[in-house]
């Protein structure tokens, strides 16, 4: 399972001079003489440093590359998710992106996949999200190799429902890995009630064994990190009796 994940051990990474770190579409490269240049699809940062100085890569939820307007991140499935309510666990992937700093000062934040934007809602009452588009499981063994990406585990509890995706706040969500480098958000609770979902981060990991990755910057100020992730779904009621 990608040999790029083996890195997330390690977080954060240091780039020396005249190394390179290199996950997904993201990549930083280190001149010997100190000089940084990072890159992913949407271009390019260079800076220069001295050369005793420590540059390090570390994973931050994903919403900063691009756009720092909305806190929420939204990911749609590539199938519709029957849930009937009762406290069930699925599982699925969301970006992240990737901050590169010198002591206290970030350089840039580049992103390992491609970065889109969706409107939840309507365009008068509505929001944006960072968009993803990801398989959806019932197990997180049954997940692709989440190179670029982390691992969600959300639980749905209300009304059965089809889910054509799942949201949530990021603005102060710290993020986790396990011993194989995989990277984690904490748990989303999530609520199916009289056609509206909401969902809140929990603030605790999915599983037990997850090593917290230290934050190396708060979540986004403009936003109120417990405000929940709500959108309206569609409940079609079925029109055969039951016998």
């Amino acid at each position: 399972m990608g040999d790029d994940n083996n890195l997330l051990v390690r977080t954060p990474w240091v780039i020396s001079p005249g190394s390179e770190l290199r996950i997904g579409e993201a990549v930083v490269k280190r001149e010997p003489d100190g000089d940084v240049e990072a890159c992913d699809r949407y271009g390019c940062a260079r800076a220069r440093v001295a050369p005793d100085l420590e540059v390090r890569g570390h994973p931050v939820p994903a919403i900063y590359r691009l756009y720092e307007g909305t806190p929420f991140i939204y990911v749609e499935f590539e199938d519709r998710l029957y849930v009937d309510g009762d406290g069930r666990t699925f599982w699925t992937l969301a970006p992240y992106d990737i901050e590169v700093y010198v002591g206290d000062a970030a350089l840039v934040r580049i992103s390992p996949v491609r970065v889109k934007f969706t409107l939840i809602g309507d365009v008068i009452e509505g929001f944006l999200a960072r968009h993803y588009k990801a398989p959806v499981a019932f197990k997180r063994e049954e997940l692709p190799d989440p190179v670029g990406t982390a691992i969600v585990a959300f639980r749905v509890r209300g009304d059965p429902v089809l889910l054509p995706g799942i949201g949530f706040n990021a603005s102060d969500a710290a993020l986790y890995v396990d011993k194989n480098g995989f990277l984690y958000y904490p748990l989303v609770d999530v609520d199916s009630s009289n056609g509206l979902v909401t969902a809140r981060l929990r603030g605790e990991p999915p599983v037990s064994g997850l090593k917290p990755l230290t934050q190396s910057r708060r979540g986004l100020l403009l936003f109120q990190p417990s405000a929940p992730f709500t959108m309206t779904v569609g409940v079609v009621k079925k029109r055969v009796a039951t016998p």
